[in-house]
């Protein structure tokens, strides 16, 4: 009796599976349904019990940290997330940027606490436990809602390659405690956001702000944020399956757009090979001007200088164990030096204005503020950008003394974001909206918190390693 028992429940568990992968053969095409066995799951051992430390990699955790205490408190009762059991989808309540970002940036910021080792229940006042349990719901919310998933969801459109990047790293970095369902689901969302973007974005060509010939076709507003965080679902995917047969595809994809996001004039007199090829013949514009600058919301921007690097990948292959393609490390030292060397004299005219006072440096040696030299559209009291920004420099500047100084920057910069935490119980950043007027500004923090931590723990555990290979 019981072996006939014992038969006819591995009987009905067999049919169970073989109706679990009909439904997947009839949910996911073939090609998505493969790639499930080429993601290469993230060595996570090497980081803990690290033996070294710096005040820059203790100062960016200890930010980090503060950003997801506000996520699982303040943040979660906003969202509307709290009535929600940790089994059930989240409604995110719209497609748009607002509604899909700034979960995809805290998504990305929890995961790689928690697999690093970093997070840690007493500061938080969340046990690990619920903690991932949470942010295994916002990924699992995220992928579901995407249109490869769900009808009418999100994506395809401005911007959505960069928050498929921000979930498709969280997922990567949470696969092993994701179910098969979401697994798959990451994977539609990668390969449809990944084909949109080399195939179908509904532009003739990337965004540029010159011409090769040097006319102005994109005036005030520039391609270089919008090509680099268009690369940044492509790099996720290569980072994290190096043996898909796309791989090449989605590689050069990543090369060509972050060359051009960061590419300027005298660059096209540059016959010098970049991953197969000479560089100008990577080259459709420009985007960034020969002094480091960069020309956006019709003025000179601080903020929009160090955008671009926001989204740079080299993390995400470090994460992988690979070496990162030469381009992707292109004007480190020439946007870095536009801070911190290139002078602005008051009153003096420049593309979109007219410099204000006291002109000099945009970073200044004697102060923790920042000069925008014709001003600000955002806000004065952004400081995180800057602080990752720099923390790239001193992680993946081939320069020395450039390194050493912006080491220091990180923590100017990042000691005036840890005081801002520190005047709030939750540790959220701002006071309102009159120090930044981003609406998602918080999970803006959070994003760079991650970048600026896992950068700087990556620098301790040695020299990044980058290649020159053609892809083909």
């Amino acid at each position: 009796m019981n072996k006939l028992r014992n038969y006819v429940f591995l009987l009905i568990c067999f049919n169970t599976l073989l109706l679990e992968a009909q439904h997947y053969k009839n949910q996911f095409s073939t090609d998505i349904i493969q790639a499930k066995d080429l993601v290469e799951v993230i060595d996570w051992s090497r980081f803990h019990n690290m033996s070294k430390t710096s005040p820059q990699q203790l100062m960016m955790g200890e930010i980090l940290l503060n950003t997801n205490k506000y996520a699982l408190s303040s943040w979660w009762e906003k969202r509307g997330f709290s009535n929600t059991p940790l089994d059930n989808y989240l409604n995110l309540k719209g497609v748009s940027e607002h509604y899909i970002r700034p979960v995809a940036a805290e998504a990305e910021a929890l995961a790689a606490s928690l697999k690093m080792g970093l997070y840690n229940s007493s500061v938080t006042g969340v046990s690990k436990e619920i903690a991932q349990a949470k942010t295994i719901q916002l990924i699992k919310s995220l992928v579901h809602t995407h249109l490869s998933n769900s009808t009418e969801g999100w994506g395809r459109k401005w911007q959505s390659a960069l928050w498929a990047g921000y979930t498709s790293f969280a997922s990567w970095i949470m696969w092993d405690k994701l179910d098969e369902l979401t697994q798959l689901e990451t994977l539609a969302m990668i390969y449809n956001e990944c084909d949109w973007i080399i195939k179908d974005k509904d532009l003739p060509t990337i965004k540029t702000y010159q011409d090769l010939d040097g006319a102005f076709i994109s005036p005030g507003d520039t391609g270089a944020e919008e090509n680099a965080w268009d690369s940044l679902i492509l790099s996720v995917a290569c980072a994290m399956m190096p043996e898909n047969p796309k791989f090449n595809e989605w590689m050069n994809k990543t090369i060509f757009l972050n060359i051009n996001a960061l590419a300027c004039p005298s660059d096209l007199d540059i016959n010098k090979k970049y991953n197969g090829k000479p560089l100008k013949e990577w080259l459709v514009g420009t985007n960034i001007n020969d002094d480091g600058t960069i020309v956006n919301h019709h003025f000179i921007h601080p903020d929009y200088m160090t955008s671009p690097f926001e989204f740079n990948a080299v993390r995400f292959f470090e994460l992988a164990k690979s070496p990162t393609p030469k381009a992707l490390r292109r004007h480190l030292n020439l946007v870095y030096k536009a801070f911190t060397e290139l002078h602005f004299k008051e009153g003096d005219s420049i593309t979109g204005g007219i410099v204000k006072s006291p002109g000099g440096t945009i970073f200044k040696t004697k102060s923790d503020a920042i000069f925008y030299p014709l001003g600000t559209d955002w806000g004065e009291g952004r400081r995180m950008n800057f602080v990752s920004f720099c923390s790239t420099v001193s992680a993946f500047s081939n320069n020395k003394s450039i390194r050493k100084e912006a080491s220091k920057w990180v923590l100017k910069y990042g000691q005036v974001v840890l005081d801002m935490q520190n005047r709030f119980d939750d540790k959220h950043t701002y006071l309102d909206k009159s120090e930044d007027s981003y609406p998602s500004r918080e999970e803006w923090v959070a994003d760079k918190a991650l970048t600026a931590y896992l950068t700087e723990t990556l620098k301790l555990l040695g020299k990044p390693k980058f290649t020159n290979k053609k892809f083909e």
